[in-house]
């Protein structure tokens, strides 16, 4: 019986051998097409992810950039406010007449004053000398 399957064999050596070389030629072709598509698929999701995440940058930099000129205009309106307040103030020591009057409102502002800056820097808070 192993006889007549080796005389078998070596008679179709040859077209045995070509169908191998066939089918593995197919199979590696199939195998690196399968891996080429995978790889584009995942070239794709990462530009996809790559653009949302761009987009999600050049967002927040925007609103960033938003509360950095809030708080800008913020503080200089504080600044004015301080400037006025002690103009006020300075007025006051210069005329007293005003001031009986005047110190609840002059003292309700500093208050605010102190409040806000409470809010953003406990040091500024400090009671003044």
């Amino acid at each position: 019986m192993g006889a007549a399957i080796l005389a078998l064999l070596s008679r179709h050596a040859l077209a045995i051998g070509l169908a191998a070389t066939v089918a593995m030629t197919a199979l590696s072709a199939w195998h690196l097409r399968s891996q080429r598509d995978a790889a584009r698929a995942e070239a794709a999701v990462a530009s996809r992810t790559a653009e949302a995440n761009a987009a999600a940058l050049t967002q927040a930099t925007a609103e960033h950039a938003r509360h950095i000129a809030a708080l800008t205009a913020e503080a200089e309106r504080a600044r004015a406010q301080a400037a006025r307040l002690g103009a006020n103030l300075e007025a006051l020591r210069r005329d007293p007449s005003h001031a009986t009057g005047a110190a609840p409102v002059l003292r309700d502002a500093v208050e605010r004053l102190r409040a806000g800056r409470t809010a953003g820097d406990p040091a500024a808070a400090a009671p003044s000398p």
